[in-house]
């Protein structure tokens, strides 16, 4: 057909139009093409080389007939042609055409013809017989199509197979006989490696011949009379009188070029070059067509394909091992493949979808998994078992040991690398299906894994524990009830977890028994944390140093230093907390927690915040609970407000509130939530954001009074959500940020009263005593003496703290407040003395070894330049000299606002010609009738006398 002829006579009619795209040109018909499903790619080539599949020139023509309808114009006939052959055949050969028609016609004419086509690898011959499968399923003929080749699975085996060769062939023959079909077709495909049964293939009598001869033999010799018979060989064609042979040749490169452009749509160039990476092989030219064309390859078609098939077959694995992974990792398919996918022949390519950066499986692809032969998968799926789970394949061996039901080898596994547990909970459902001592194995890696993340009452886990808990071994169900005591204590139900620890499973334990040894471990575990939230220090100390758990490893070096922490033996709890080993990520990680923990109550912020973010890099690399996660990210928040960067540290805030989620549709147990909530409140009022604080403490304390889970740990919440409710109305109430250095109230206002009756309340109320629950005591005592004007009364609320300090940072952090006060009451000298004492105190050797907490010393910088400018006992420019140069260091300057603030106050307050001074000072003299502690914060902030804009400093980005 002439396609430029008849568009040149369209075009002739086609009125001119106000712009777009013109009906009849070639982008026009690209989209008409798309519209109707049709490859868009393909117009270019039918109408310049007439090169294209019969569908989409059968699209284009009927888009051509409707343009003349339009315009009024008659198109010539379509030339009369014979019913079209798939458009794999009809462009590429007169062989393969020929040999379809014939096989085909006869069918089609109810004959039974016989037929052998004959060529090398690449002919088409798998092509060919595919597309007779398909044309004579069409007319409702009944097929049988057999890929024969190794040992033929499809061969029914019999019983015995005998000792001679006649016996053999005879069994060779019977069981190709039981797959002739009664009626239709049988289509063969004979592969040159064919050993039917596993042995040389024989003709009857024992005789030896080519598996081509055998096929010939006894497929189309003893083929009931009315079933057509095409065979498929390699090389030669048998002997077969009688039988007409075609031979088939591969495709010429024109041929193979013109195909790929008419199905792909490609260019000349990008068909060359896939002819060159594919051979001119026209079973990988079919597949790479149905598979990046029009995605219609088959799964046989794919199973067909040697290369195709290890694809198949290993993906297939890889769905079975993890069906919930879609995307693989190039290494990953490149251990299993043994290249990288990028390298593989285009056909094979095509099948995937993706890049170097990760593949995922073709529609194509996913269909033929179904069709993978059971014995062939368990094959794939022990490559997948053996890939290099240092490679971070870990999971992918587990989810294949588990495929295969290897339970033995996936419990092995485990015990030689006990992190791989983490991937055992997704895989419970099939684990279950374990039998004995390797179900409970893998009970148990499921159960710690879940205990050691604190998901106690996670389905799997309860699933897994009560599994363990109708073992017919007394020592295994007593490891259970101690999980179950370590759950009942989570929840806070300590009599729950007392009375699983008196059960009968538990104490008649034999200690000889593996389980029992282990049981015994995590019991004093919990007998030390029972102690520990009793408040009995000396009770936890003695079970967290029982010399049996030298067994317990690192989850025991991590109770030693959370109990030495809790009793005040800091050198001990930091030893024990940094001697848990990195190759327990998790409890490393736990550990790093609570030593940034500790060190940030030690005063030592600095060196805490490194601790924290390490913490949280490695529980995220570990795959820590996002509930754990959320608290080392909240802790860190706090140490970057200690820091004097609450701004970051809200970023920090936030992010944790994101891993933690509120759940708007069911009341469930906010406790998490809420702590968070709680924590961020300082943060905001650090950024002077009283109201958004506000908010956030009614959400937390709303949430914990939902709760009706771990009562003690709710209670103690509660608490000091409500002191940090108290400290928004001392923020509001002194009128400046809630970072230090901080003066107390000068004069009382509703805010700081509000202040003062909630911190009152709360110290009225009985509290335990508990480590925390002392150290939240000294906390309200300095706020409450901040939210106090009478000065005296201040001071002995300070000292009353005092007692409560117990050790040198907490003590100097109460100096520090009772100069405060003392200056209030106009006592500068024991002010001053008060703030040496706190400098000696901050001087001392910190079991951290890091530098002290810059928030005190910016207050005890402020505290001395304020008690100067009061005495008049120094010259009060030299004051300000001293502390511009202490505010130059880096860990200071984020506190330097604050510090000229209340400077400027003292300058104020002191009998001072304030003017005057910010002039010597080189004030600007536009600043001077501004109030004196902003005009010197202004004037500092700007730069100061050095007349640098930027004033060296950064500004923070709350204040941008």
């Amino acid at each position: 057909m002439n396609w430029k002829a008849i568009l040149k006579q369209l075009r002739a009619h086609v009125p001119p139009g106000g712009g777009g795209v013109v009906p009849g040109s070639l982008r026009w018909l690209e989209a008409q093409m798309r519209s109707r499903g049709a490859n868009p790619s393909s117009v270019r080539n039918i109408v310049y080389r007439d090169v294209g599949t019969a569908r989409d020139k059968a699209q284009l023509r009927a888009v051509l007939e409707d343009l003349a309808r339009e315009v009024g114009v008659a198109l010539a006939a379509e030339p009369a042609s014979a019913a079209p052959q798939p458009d794999d055949l009809e462009l590429l050969g007169r062989s393969k055409k020929r040999a379809f028609r014939q096989f085909t016609a006869g069918v089609r004419a109810g004959r039974a013809p016989r037929l052998i086509v004959c060529g090398p690898p690449g002919a088409g011959k798998t092509v060919l017989l595919s597309r007779v499968d398909r044309a004579l399923k069409a007319l409702d003929v009944p097929v049988v199509t057999l890929r024969l080749s190794g040992d033929a699975p499809d061969l029914i085996r019999p019983a015995t197979l005998g000792s001679s060769y006649a016996a053999l062939a005879q069994a060779q023959l019977d069981a190709a006989r039981a797959l002739l079909p009664a009626t239709g077709a049988l289509l063969v495909r004979v592969a040159p490696d064919l050993t039917p049964l596993g042995s040389e293939p024989r003709l009857p009598g024992g005789e030896a011949v080519t598996p081509a001869a055998w096929a010939a033999e006894v497929f189309l010799r003893r083929a009931p009379q009315g079933v057509a018979v095409l065979l498929a060989v390699e090389g030669q064609a048998p002997a077969a009188p009688g039988t007409e042979v075609i031979e088939l040749r591969p495709p010429t490169p024109t041929e193979a070029r013109g195909y790929l452009m008419a199905r792909l749509g490609v260019t000349r160039a990008e068909a060359d070059r896939l002819v060159r990476e594919t051979g001119r092989h026209l079973d990988r030219l079919t597949l790479l067509a149905n598979v990046a064309g029009e995605g219609s390859a088959t799964p046989a078609d794919l199973i067909g394909d040697p290369e195709a098939r290890q694809l198949v077959l290993l993906t297939g694995a890889l769905h079975a091992a993890s069906p919930a992974q879609v995307d693989w990792p190039e290494a990953l398919l490149t251990a299993l493949l043994g290249r990288s996918p990028l390298t593989a022949p285009p056909h094979v390519r095509a099948l995937l979808l993706g890049g170097a950066g990760g593949w995922r499986a073709t529609p194509a692809l996913e269909r033929a998994w179904a069709a993978v032969p059971a014995a062939e998968l368990r094959g794939a799926l022990r490559a997948v078992a053996a890939l290099d789970a240092g490679q971070g394949f870990g999971p992918l061996r587990l989810g294949a040991l588990a495929a295969l039901e290897d339970w033995a080898a996936l419990a092995g596994q485990v015990r030689a690398r006990p992190d791989d547990a983490r991937h055992l909970p997704a895989l419970w459902p099939r684990l279950r299906g374990a039998a004995g001592a390797a179900r409970e194995a893998l009970a148990r890696a499921v159960v710690m894994h879940h205990a050691g993340r604190g998901e106690y009452n996670d389905p799997r886990a309860r699933d897994a524990l009560f599994t363990l808990l109708e073992s017919g071994s007394d020592a295994v169900r007593g490891w259970a009830r101690v999980k179950l005591a370590e759950s009942s204590l989570e929840a806070g139900r300590m009599d729950a977890a007392r009375a699983q620890l008196s059960h009968p499973d538990v104490t008649g334990m034999d200690a000889r028994d593996p389980w029992a040894a282990a049981a015994e471990v995590d019991a004093l575990l919990v007998r030390a944390a029972l102690a520990r939230w009793h408040g009995d220090l000396t009770g936890a100390t003695e079970a967290a140093q029982d010399p049996r758990l030298a067994r317990g490893g690192p989850r025991a070096q991590l109770w030693r230093g959370l109990i030495a922490k809790d009793a005040g033996r800091w050198p001990e709890a930091l030893a024990a907390l940094r001697g848990v080993p990195a190759s327990s990520p998790l409890l490393s990680a736990r550990a790093r927690y609570q030593e940034g923990d500790l060190l940030l109550r030690l005063g030592q912020p600095q060196e805490a915040l490194n601790a924290l973010l390490d913490a949280a890099g490695r529980l995220a690399a570990a795959g820590g609970a996002a509930e754990e996660q959320a608290r080392v990210l909240a802790r860190a928040a706090t140490t970057l407000r200690r820091l004097g960067r609450p701004a970051e540290g809200l970023d920090h805030a936030l992010e944790a509130l994101a891993l933690v989620p509120p759940d708007e549709r069911r009341h469930v147990d906010g406790v998490a939530r809420a702590r968070l909530l709680s924590e961020g409140v300082p943060l905001l009022l650090a950024l002077g954001r009283v109201e958004d604080a506000q908010r956030q403490a009614a959400q937390a304390l709303t949430l914990l009074s939902r709760s009706e889970s771990r009562p003690a740990e709710v209670g103690y919440r509660e608490r000091r959500t409500r002191y940090r409710a108290a400290l928004t109305y001392l923020t509001r109430g002194l009128g400046v940020p809630y970072l230090p250095p901080l003066g107390g109230a000068a004069a009382d206002n509703a805010d700081l009263t509000c202040a003062r009756n909630l911190l009152q309340a709360l110290l009225e109320e009985p509290a335990g005593t508990a480590d925390r629950e002392v150290t939240l005591r000294f906390d309200m005592l300095l706020s409450l003496a901040l939210a106090t004007p009478d000065a005296a009364l201040a001071a002995a609320r300070v000292r009353e703290a005092l007692t409560l300090a117990d050790h040198p940072y907490e003590e100097a952090q109460a100096r520090a407040m009772l100069a405060e006060a003392q200056l209030r009451a106009g006592q500068p000298d024991a002010a001053l003395a008060s703030v040496n004492r706190a400098h000696a105190l901050l001087r001392r050797p910190a079991p951290g070894g890091a530098p002290a907490d810059p928030g005190v010393d910016a207050q005890l910088l402020t505290l001395e330049a304020r008690a100067a400018l009061l005495t008049g006992q120094a010259d009060p420019l030299r004051t300000l000299t001293l502390v511009r140069e202490a505010l130059g260091s880096g860990p200071l300057r984020p506190f330097r606002s604050g510090v000229w603030r209340e400077v400027g106050r003292a300058v104020e307050a002191a009998p001072l010609d304030g003017p005057a001074l910010l002039s010597r000072w080189g004030v600007p003299r536009a600043l001077l009738d501004w109030r004196v502690p902003d005009a010197l914060a202004a004037f500092e902030w700007a730069g100061g006398h050095t007349g640098d804009a930027a004033g060296g400093y950064a500004v923070p980005r709350e204040h941008q």
